[in-house]
């Protein structure tokens, strides 16, 4: 129940943040245009020199801050009184879910993923306010870590709830990427991206949730044999004294799923899982190609936007999934 109600509200305060960096991401010159060879995740970089020469604009510095403490306000008082409410603790509730017994360890790729998208973000609103790229990356990283560690430490002194020590960490690696970027171009070869396709455990959950009770997955965010997460690289910049038909949008990704999961915060592997006739849930290791899509035709600023926003998801592609047995997808999401 405890991990139910907290994705969920993580979700719905990341959907709050993400509204307001979207709507401010179609302000001019939100995104960090940039040349060919230095692209990260959603973005793409000029120069340092030029990018560093920028001059702070105190009103959008003064917009943001308004903004930020809007948000902060409304949402926390709406989530004091709809999810802060059951018995609190004089100490801290420590929760070591490392043995990724539930849900094999996906949850931590999407917290990965939240805090490098909302690191991100922020890093693309502070640029927009004037501020060079290392420290709008550095700002970005600073305030997205701030606020993943409050939410955690409101959930650490609650009996159902608690502070949860890998959630916490794949938050601050996520918060960091776009910093490491910023501070070490070639690093940007190196991105993230997500993708989802409805699972059985989804599409089947009303008949699978009847007697007899089979895996089933009630809600999307709960719906982990459905996604993937993607560590993509961008291979143009070191084959093309080698091979110039490389296309320069192609790239390859590995990604990590799984198979066999049980269903709904219930455990898929191990003595404790929940159907104990079913074999334990796998992991899955996939190779893949992957589109940079920022390089499809359009070059006005809500079309640079767009494609940003859409480098997120990885599309399907030919893949081949290497673990735990070989097996090729024409097209793979």
């Amino acid at each position: 129940m405890r991990f139910h109600i907290l994705r969920n509200k993580l979700m719905t305060r990341s959907l709050t943040y993400l509204t307001f960096f979207l709507v401010l991401g179609f302000c001019p010159h939100t995104t960090v245009q940039a040349d060919e060879g230095n692209i990260y995740a959603g973005r793409k970089h000029v120069d340092s020199q030029s990018i560093e020469n920028r001059q702070i604009q105190f009103d959008r510095v003064l917009m943001l801050g308004a903004a930020g403490a809007a948000i902060h306000y409304v949402g926390f008082r709406y989530f004091d009184r709809a999810w802060y409410q059951g018995q609190k603790r004089g100490s801290i509730r420590w929760i070591n879910d490392w043995s990724g017994d539930t849900y094999l360890n996906l949850d931590k790729g999407g917290h990965l993923m939240g805090g490098l998208f909302l690191s991100s973000m922020l890093s693309n609103a502070y640029a927009w306010a004037g501020f060079g790229s290392k420290s709008a990356a550095t700002l970005g990283t600073l305030t997205s870590w701030i606020t993943l560690l409050e939410i955690e430490m409101r959930d650490a002194y609650y009996a159902q709830w608690g502070f949860s020590i890998p959630d916490f960490t794949f938050n601050t690696i996520g918060v960091i990427i776009p910093l490491v970027h910023a501070a070490s171009p070639t690093s940007q070869v190196v991105n993230f991206k997500f993708s989802y396709w409805p699972s059985q455990l989804y599409i089947d959950r009303n008949k699978r949730a009847q007697e007899p009770v089979r895996p089933h997955t009630h809600h999307v965010i709960d719906d982990y044999q459905g996604m993937t997460f993607w560590m993509t690289f961008s291979l143009r910049e070191h084959i093309k004294n080698h091979v110039n038909i490389w296309p320069k949008w192609l790239g390859i990704a590995v990604g990590y799923s799984a198979i066999g999961l049980h269903g709904s915060n219930v455990k898929s592997k191990g003595r404790f899982r929940e159907f104990k006739d079913l074999p334990n849930g796998k992991p899955e290791i996939i190779i893949s190609f992957d589109y940079d899509i920022r390089y499809l035709p359009g070059e006005a600023p809500w079309q640079k936007h767009l494609k940003s926003l859409l480098n997120w998801i990885h599309f399907p592609a030919p893949a081949i999934r290497i673990y735990p047995e070989v097996r090729f997808y024409p097209l793979r999401w």
